[in-house]
């Protein structure tokens, strides 16, 4: 069953990812805390494919893991030809994005868990992501069917026991791949409950006050010197004081919900976002170009003046300038997000393409 009103989400999260996140974090702006708290987009990401797949027609496992992977490492494979054939470009030319050797190069880029080694900046930063997904793909239908199971007073126990984990993995270090797996799993099986949120409609004022009291907790918990106040460091690899924060987001953006979808309804903007929901992944993928392109243009315009309004205006100008411009490659590239997979009579759909 396809809802309207995700694909609104998904196409505007897209671009609010592609477009003011990365403008926040990869080039010069504001060196603040601040805006560490506009880094909620990864956990409506994986709540929007939490819901998609509780509204989507079930296949068996095999089918649904046969639909789905290929969907994700195809574009993946694509980009990084795409890499390979820049490194080779720049080998003819007597230069170099890697410090690997053009053999190393093409071998460890090839494999999915692991950063291509590039040495121009934000290229791959935002692959992180990409390995995450992978592992999280088998496990969203035995969620599901544990969703199911589950009697109606029961349905939140794995989410307290995926934050009771996220709480003890925060005293283990390293092991990042994994801390974002189970965080990331607590907002897929969030997603479940899409279909009841849109049915009980919780009141402002039930909102408001949970959002008072995680507050009080976020604050309580950050004062204790433990944690930092800057989402950034408790988003990688996400930590509980990061959970915290992200259900507050979450809650607000409940309570803006219908403003949101009204944004997404616009004349101009629903085109826009009709091409990010569509096309979302590839223009993940390939966004970090469009950063490089714009880069030398920005830098010279946001160092004129010192004055706050003239710089904010400068990352929002940027932002819109990236959104626009980073269509370019959904032209060339969308085709690889779309390619439909016949394998003993399982055909994907294109109105069902990659639910992130």
């Amino acid at each position: 069953m396809r809802d309207e009103k995700l694909d609104i989400y998904r196409g505007l999260i897209m671009m609010y990812i592609i477009g003011f996140i990365h403008t926040l974090y990869w080039f010069p702006n504001f060196g603040t805390k601040i805006k560490s708290f506009f880094l909620f987009e990864m956990a409506v990401v994986f709540f929007i494919t939490g819901a998609s797949y509780s509204l989507s027609n079930k296949k068996s496992y095999a089918k649904y893991i046969i639909s789905r992977i290929p969907r994700i490492l195809i574009p993946y494979f694509i980009f990084i030809i795409f890499l390979v054939f820049i490194e080779y470009v720049a080998n003819i030319l007597g230069t170099t994005i890697t410090y690997l050797s053009f053999k190393e190069f093409v071998i460890s880029s090839f494999n999915v868990f692991k950063e291509p080694s590039v040495t121009l900046q934000f290229i791959t930063w935002h692959l992180w992501f990409i390995p995450v997904y992978l592992i999280l793909v088998p496990f969203i239908p035995i969620m599901y069917n544990l969703y199911n199971t589950l009697g109606n007073k029961f349905k939140y126990i794995p989410m307290i026991l995926i934050s009771c984990l996220i709480v003890y993995m925060n005293n283990i270090d390293n092991l990042t791949v994994l801390k974002n797996v189970i965080f990331y799993a607590f907002w897929i099986y969030a997603g479940f409950f899409y279909n009841k949120l849109k049915e009980i409609k919780i009141s402002k004022l039930s909102n408001l006050i949970i959002i008072t009291l995680m507050s009080a907790i976020l604050i309580y918990l950050i004062s204790k010197d433990q944690f930092v106040m800057d989402m950034q460091k408790n988003k990688f690899p996400p930590n509980f004081i990061f959970l915290i924060y992200t259900i507050i987001a979450f809650n607000l953006l409940y309570i803006l919900r219908d403003y949101i979808l009204n944004i997404g309804k616009t004349k101009y903007i629903s085109r826009l976002v009709n091409q990010y929901s569509t096309y979302g992944f590839t223009l993940y993928l390939y966004h970090p170009f469009t950063y490089l392109l714009v880069r030398p243009i920005y830098i010279y315009l946001f160092d004129i003046s010192e004055n706050i309004i003239y710089k904010i205006i400068m990352v929002l100008i940027n932002t819109v300038l990236v959104i626009y411009l980073n269509l370019i490659f959904a032209r060339i590239f969308g085709k690889f997000e779309n390619i439909k997979l016949l394998t003993k009579g399982v055909q994907n759909d294109k109105k069902n393409l990659y639910e992130i």
